[in-house]
Order: structure tokens, then C-alpha cells, then sequence
């Protein structure tokens, strides 16, 4: 409130003796000697700078209250989803007595780490997801339905991309990679021919 009084002051003072002096000088010694104001543009930059921030910050408080009114009274209240959906507990209930799958090939799954101590990777990991040729029995049995089948367990890759920085720096560079992505039983073309001769 000090400092509009001031600007006020300033202001009058200025209108007054801007048609009574001959030079702008005068009446910025006036300003200076008599209101006892050191640098009067500058405090008029502040006063001026902090009557547009208020107005600013009230213009956006005003722009949020019409906001969350119109959110917190909707016009139409919405179902549920599920109640939306006819029969949607019947689907759940069928759901119960669905058999369960499994892979035929065995699968070794690792969560790789990629940051170093010179660089931090985005993402920090992938998973690898890997065929396995073991010696374990349930391994064995397992790839064995394929290998009976006629069958093959086909690794498959996959390409991710990646950011990376050096822990020094503030640039990010691109890396790609190709990972190992899953194993699938397939059918193999080069033995047993196309698939659709056989169907």
C-alpha cells in the first residue's frame, strides 16, 4: 500500500510540474531532492511490474474458479462401466472355467540393468526373454512336445530404442539395440515345407 501511495505521490508531483518546468532535469531533481525518491523509474518499473503480476494472478484464479465449478457440478451423471456392460458377471463367471495355457518351449527370463558407471541409460532396463537348451528334465520334456510335433523352438529378437547420457554431461544420445524377445514352437518351412500344404 506504501508503495502505491508513493507512485501516487510521484505521479501528482510529476503531473504538476511537468507544465510549471521548462526542463524534464528539474523536475527529476525535485523528484529526487524533495520526495527523497533515488531512482523514480525504477520504482516505477516495480510498482508498474507488480500491479501486472496481481492482475495476472487474478486473472488466473478467476479462470480456475470457473473451472472447478464446472467440473464439480456435471450436467449428466455417468453409470459405472460395468453397468453399462449387459452380462458382464456372466462373462466373469465363464472366465472362471477357462483352461490355462503354457508355453511348450521354456523360457529363461533375465531384467537387464543397463546404467554404468559412465552412463545413465533411458530406459535403466530391459527384460531378455531367452530359449534354453538344458539339461533339466521339465526343460527337456518340454521342448520335447515341440521337437515331437515336427516342430522347432525359434528364438525371436526384437529392436529397442534407448537414450543415454554420460553422468558428466547434460546431452542425451540415441542407441539401438536388438534383444532377445521371446521363443516360440513354430512350424519349420525348410523341413517340412509350407504350412498350407499340410492343412
Amino acid at each position: 500500500m506504501a508503495v502505491v501511495n508513493i507512485f501516487l505521490q510521484v505521479f501528482c508531483v510529476a503531473a504538476i510540474l511537468s507544465p510549471l518546468s521548462a526542463s524534464e532535469e528539474s523536475a527529476q531533481d525535485f523528484i529526487e531532492h524533495v520526495l527523497r525518491i533515488p531512482n523514480p523509474d525504477k520504482v516505477l518499473n516495480s510498482v508498474l511490474g507488480r500491479l501486472e503480476r496481481n492482475r495476472q494472478l487474478a486473472l488466473a484464479a478467476r479462470t480456475q474458479q470457473q473451472y472447478d465449478e464446472h467440473c464439480d457440478e456435471p450436467s449428466e451423471v455417468l453409470p459405472e462401466y460395468t453397468e453399462t456392460l449387459p452380462g458382464s458377471r456372466e462373462r466373469g463367471l465363464r472366465q472362471l472355467g477357462v483352461q490355462k495355457h503354457y508355453p511348450i518351449c521354456h523360457l529363461d527370463r533375465k531384467i537387464r540393468r543397463l546404467n554404468t558407471d559412465e552412463y545413465e541409460y533411458r530406459p535403466a532396463y530391459y527384460e531378455e526373454i531367452r530359449c534354453t537348451a538344458s539339461s533339466d528334465d521339465d526343460v527337456t520334456s518340454t521342448n520335447e512336445i515341440c521337437s515331437s510335433l515336427g516342430f522347432s523352438c525359434v528364438q525371436w529378437n526384437k529392436t529397442i530404442h534407448l537414450t543415454r547420457r554420460r553422468y558428466s554431461s547434460d546431452c542425451w544420445e540415441t542407441k539401438t539395440m536388438v534383444i532377445p524377445a521371446g521363443c516360440e514352437c513354430m512350424w519349420p518351412v525348410h523341413r517340412l515345407g509350407d504350412i498350407n500344404l499340410h492343412v
